[in-house]
């Protein structure tokens, strides 16, 4: 009999079927934060269950990613959508029907070599589920948190969000790092919008279960010198846009996530920060996080 592993993500809570529990939680171990007891099954977002045979069907793929060196080719059929991600000479395949809320994949969930395909598989079920729900999205980014209330660097890889981050942690007293990579950003009717810690942190291990009010979001771009400069609403939601996890195959997906980022926008600001890694341009920010 299969025993089961339930987690609650930024309020979202999924469940796991595996043949061992031990062994699936040792792979998830950055999920540790976020395990919960028993709850309601109608509140559960997901199912995933492992061991199921997952054919590809006989059709061109809707789109093809290759990120982090993994290979990703997404199918979309009358049934639902099927993800298949291909690292080295190793491929597993996970399947979602239409209403996103069963899911099946080949994975054994007890082997730790499929540790970086369950933790992925994961990442983009939630994705994709999440945003059908509320108004929550997922985005590129690394998250400053001082007394409840957080700042959200944004930018390309290699641009310093981590670098930046670490630079208000040691010149703020007080100030910590919430997300270093995909927080998830959620809109509330009567309430600020909130960013929220994740599985997901990228190189930098930050598993928080903690969330805070999202005060600001600051695209970086390296420079020779430190200016702060407000962004305009398009710009603004180019770039907030460019940083959120979009199925570029899936036309709801895109709309509904076009449509939380519009919301966010009208509550929280965006703000251009050219800089250089010092404390000049911790200091421009300092008085958006107060």
């Amino acid at each position: 009999m299969n025993e089961k592993l339930t987690y609650c993500v930024a309020g979202h809570i999924f469940c796991i079927e595996t043949p061992d529990r031990r062994l699936t939680s040792a792979i998830l171990s950055n999920y540790a934060p976020f395990l919960v007891e028993e709850v309601d099954d109608k509140r559960v977002l997901f199912r995933l269950k492992g061991r199921e045979e997952v054919d590809i069907p006989e059709i061109t793929p809707s789109d093809t990613i290759a990120w982090n060196g993994v290979d990703y080719k997404m199918y979309h059929t009358p049934e639902g959508m099927l993800i298949s991600m291909k690292k080295g000479d190793r491929e597993h395949r996970l399947f979602a029907r239409n209403d996103r809320k069963e899911m099946v994949c080949d994975l054994s969930l007890t082997d730790e070599g499929e540790a970086v395909f369950l933790n992925n598989l994961l990442r983009m079920a939630y994705g994709v589920t999440s945003i059908r729900v509320d108004q929550t999205i997922k985005i590129h980014g690394s998250v400053t948190e001082l007394n409840g209330k957080a700042m959200i660097f944004l930018g390309k890889s290699g641009t310093g969000k981590s670098t930046h981050s670490r630079l208000w942690r040691e010149f703020v007293p007080g100030c910590t790092l919430l997300n270093d990579d995909e927080p998830l950003v959620k809109v509330f009717e009567h309430e600020p919008v909130r960013v929220y810690g994740a599985p997901w942190s990228g190189s930098t291990a930050c598993y928080r279960n903690i969330s805070a009010e999202v005060v600001a979001f600051v695209h970086l771009y390296q420079s020779s010198e430190n200016r702060l400069t407000k962004v305009r609403s398009i710009e603004a939601f180019s770039s907030l846009l460019a940083s959120s996890s979009v199925l570029r195959s899936d036309p709801e997906n895109r709309k509904r996530v076009q449509d939380v980022v519009a919301a966010i926008l009208q509550r929280v600001p965006v703000y251009r920060l050219d800089c250089r890694p010092d404390y000049e341009a911790v200091s421009l920010t300092r008085s958006l996080l107060s």
